[in-house]
């Protein structure tokens, strides 16, 4: 009897090993290894614990096969996990048919079989519960933008803070953070950056995520945001270096017919579009996509965002309307195709 290969094995326990042992860094399920680089990842592109994780690996892992998971973000390149990984290899010789990578990104490793998920697939599956019933919206509008920030960024409070400034009365703005994630190291590049949030943060829209604690509801559904009553959302993805982990606060839009505006990767909107969706050219500047300057890029999103400011939103968005209806049946298409 051929033995399982492990592709196979993650299909077969993949509705087991998420939801029972989502939180377990390691276990072992008869002679396969599964470790969870989710577990571990800070959100900040590192991996915690390495040496206590080689140590656990390098003692469980004799005549074991490997299965290494990120399945909700964890950027193995940037993270040091990639590292981690070849060190297992080399350390218990592994191959192809003796370790695999479950991930979001098309990785290049010798000796391992990548399973790349699509994120912007999964994304379309794990929201449609939530969303589904919400329409897209006839208009008209009674704010021009809308931000749902929950982790504090530089990024998102940059953003918040452009339109906390500029365009409050026609914003709805949500920064859950107190204050913004810097490191010490850096701080005194961005002292007046600190001093802003610590003064103006946390921004409230409706109430709180008590305890940082929320589900998919209280993300995304319609009970905490008004969806209905604006024109476009500010989005400011995880990964802003890759297209590989596009969320779901990009993904919702395509289905409830927001146009938006994305601070993540060069190329974000490119990615959603070789998927099948539409973007929102000529009618917003998407020219901010293509900039590789990470500064230059938030700087063109701030000054289309202060473009739109100035244009009659409601007709817009009529003409607009077409491709919004468009996404969303283009949506639908993507939800059984993981």
């Amino acid at each position: 009897m051929l033995m399982q290969s492990l592709t196979e094995f993650y299909y077969q326990l993949a509705d087991q090993i998420a939801p029972l042992d989502r939180f377990n860094t390691i276990t072992v399920i008869d002679d396969v290894v599964v470790i969870n680089f989710d577990c571990i990842y800070d959100r900040e592109c590192a991996i915690r614990g390495t040496d206590q994780l080689l140590y656990q690996a390098h003692k469980l892992g004799t005549g074991k096969r490997f299965l290494f998971l990120s399945e909700d973000g964890a950027n193995l390149a940037q993270s040091g996990a990639v590292a981690v990984i070849t060190n297992i290899i080399n350390c218990f010789g592994l191959n192809h048919d003796t370790c695999a990578v479950v991930c979001r990104e098309y990785l290049n490793i010798p000796n391992v079989a990548v399973i790349v998920k699509e994120s912007i697939d999964y994304w379309c599956r794990v929201l449609y519960p939530t969303i589904k019933d919400i329409p897209i919206s006839p208009g008209p509008f009674a704010k021009k933008f809308a931000v749902w920030f929950h982790r504090g960024t530089f990024y998102r409070l940059d953003l918040a803070r452009h339109l906390f400034e500029n365009h409050f009365d026609s914003s709805y703005i949500s920064y859950q953070e107190s204050g913004v994630i810097t490191d010490r190291k850096m701080a005194e590049y961005f002292t007046d950056d600190i001093a802003w949030a610590k003064n103006h943060t946390p921004i409230i829209y409706d109430q709180l995520f008590p305890d940082r604690v929320y589900d998919f509801d209280m993300i995304v559904g319609a009970g905490r945001k008004p969806y209905l009553e604006y024109f476009m959302e500010i989005v400011a993805e995880t990964d802003i270096l890759s297209t590989n982990w596009i969320t779901e606060k990009t993904i919702k839009n395509l289905y409830i017919g927001k146009p938006f505006i994305v601070m993540g990767g060069a190329g974000t909107l490119e990615r959603l579009r070789s998927r099948g969706f539409k973007t929102f050219s000529p009618w917003v500047n998407e020219t901010y996509d293509t900039i590789a300057n990470i500064h230059g890029r938030l700087t063109a999103i701030k000054q289309e965002i202060d473009r739109l400011a100035t244009v009659d939103l409601n007709q817009l968005y009529k003409e607009l309307l077409p491709t919004l209806e468009y996404n969303r049946e283009v949506y639908g298409e993507h939800i059984n195709s993981w």
